[in-house]
């Protein structure tokens, strides 16, 4: 079976189990949040091999990842969010 994960390239490593604090603050993430806190879905973190970390269209993520579970977001001005999430 195919699934769709969405995806957040980094340049950083989540770990099964480990805690990831993100401020979300592109439009193409904020949306992206939104869609997961919507649907009760996770999103899938991998370290970028290639590109910036923000505002880059191109960037190239490794192959291998973890999926993140939204533990808490707040939300914030102009559609922004921080969360907290933990590795599965």
């Amino acid at each position: 079976m195919i699934a769709r994960l969405r995806l957040f390239p980094l340049h950083a490593v989540l770990f099964p189990g480990a805690a990831l604090n993100l401020h979300i603050f592109e439009p193409r993430y904020r949306q992206m949040i939104a869609e997961c806190l919507a649907t009760g879905e996770g999103f899938g973190v991998a370290a970028i091999a290639d590109g910036a970390e923000a505002g880059d269209p191109q960037v190239i993520p490794h192959e291998v990842g973890t999926i993140a579970e939204i533990a808490t977001a707040h939300e914030l001005p102009l559609g922004r969010y921080f969360i907290q999430t933990i590795g599965t």
